[in-house]
């Protein structure tokens, strides 16, 4: 670890940790792995740019002078120090680290498709922040944001992914014996789990909402919870197709609603798209998004 203060440097002082440790030259050599040479040479160089004498030399070794053992207790705990940060550094992950911030659901695509994300053991690590409210990538509160409509904001990069449509879903189950879930009927006729007000992640609430009034059977306060109630056949719900085509646990009952498509868009910091790591990610993650439309696409 270089550490350097005026003209001496950690390496010089480690070297005469050895010595003083040993009593010797020859006893440091296997510790420090230097020739006895080259530590009398880096010993003595030490001394003179301290302008003290630190060891007396005599045939049986060396012993330390009173500012030899004044300097020891010091970089004894400089020595330890340097081990504390050794033990710190060893424990960290040597992979960088990118923050992106997602919707709801967008975060259940990413998370279920880790495999196409992670593609070797050297891929960047991802702490993934989702929810309604995105953080800011000027302040540097996350690398990449994937949103739902363009940003404005200077400094930003932004490329646009594709359409994001929602649709209609239920349990094979309860869809077969509600025939109604086919029809536009099923608004009326039929059993509805929804998100509550603040478990909401959009515009498909609302619409929802205007359409069945305050008839849902089941409010749910998370997504997820929608998405499970309705697997478990508790009624229709509103999804991205995104989720709901790849749900095995649900059919489509409808065809994408036409007033509540919107474009996905992926951004990243100017500053920050320039590191290997963040443009890896996010390259990652768009060419994933896409995929699942085309997946869609097939899937209708």
């Amino acid at each position: 670890m270089p550490f350097k203060n005026g003209t001496h440097s950690w390496d010089d002082l480690r070297l005469f940790l050895a010595v003083a440790s040993e009593g010797g030259l020859a006893n440091a050599v296997s510790r420090s792995g230097v020739s006895a040479p080259t530590l009398s040479r880096r010993i003595s160089h030490l001394e003179n740019t301290f302008s003290m004498i630190l060891f007396d030399r005599h045939p049986g070794g060396v012993t330390l002078t009173p500012q030899g053992r004044e300097l020891l207790e010091k970089v004894q705990q400089m020595d330890l120090h340097n081990q504390a940060i050794h033990s710190w550094r060893t424990r960290q992950d040597p992979r960088p680290l990118v923050r992106v911030t997602v919707g709801y659901w967008t975060s259940i695509y990413l998370t279920r498709n880790l495999d196409r994300l992670f593609t070797s053991a050297q891929s960047p690590r991802i702490e993934l922040l989702s929810g309604s409210q995105f953080l800011n990538l000027s302040r540097r509160e996350a690398d990449i944001a994937i949103h739902n409509k363009q940003p404005d904001q200077q400094g930003l990069k932004r490329h646009r992914i594709g359409p994001v449509t929602f649709a209609i879903f239920g349990s094979p189950t309860y869809c077969t014996s509600h025939p109604q879930s086919y029809s536009e009927e099923r608004y009326a006729a039929c059993d509805w789990v929804i998100p509550s007000q603040s478990g909401a992640t959009g515009g498909s609430s609302s619409w929802l909402r205007r359409k069945i009034g305050e008839t849902a059977r089941l409010v749910c306060d998370t997504p997820q919870a929608v998405l499970e109630a309705a697997a478990a056949g508790g009624g229709l719900c509103i999804l991205p197709c995104f989720i709901g085509v790849n749900e095995s646990r649900l059919v489509q009952v409808s065809d994408p609603l036409a007033s509540l498509p919107h474009e996905q868009w992926l951004v990243t910091h100017e500053n920050s798209s320039a590191l290997p790591h963040v443009r890896h990610t996010a390259n990652a993650i768009a060419t994933l998004m896409k995929q699942q439309q085309v997946g869609i696409d097939t899937a209708n």
